[in-house]
């Protein structure tokens, strides 16, 4: 079994009737449901505030990965997607020629 915890929250009468009947029509727990739907909420939550810190240069994308729990690679997709374009440092920029030279023998 997976390592969970339990809450409680106080949802508001017509929140939690809407649960209730899309588990209902769906055939699953309104647990499940709701825990479907934090989940969900949680994951778009990160990556907002992955792309949020990025553009206010809050951290370089590794910093930023460590505190959001998204990976690099998930925060420039999103960056791609987004079309926010990816800013680079000399420093960083030079290091990349480094290993690419190293590499490529160049």
């Amino acid at each position: 079994m997976s390592n969970t915890t339990a809450i409680t929250i106080r949802l508001s009468a017509d929140t939690n009737m809407a649960i209730s009947r899309l588990a209902k029509a769906e055939h699953i727990p309104k647990s499940t449901l709701a825990r479907k739907f934090i989940e969900e909420q949680l994951e778009q939550y990160r990556i907002e505030k992955a792309i949020e810190l990025y553009v206010n240069e809050k951290g370089s994308l590794k910093e930023i990965s460590e505190i959001t729990g998204v990976t690099v690679r998930r925060i420039m997709g999103t960056l791609r997607k987004k079309n926010i374009p990816l800013k680079m440092s000399e420093e960083v920029f030079d290091k990349g020629m480094e290993h690419a030279k190293r590499v490529f023998g160049f």
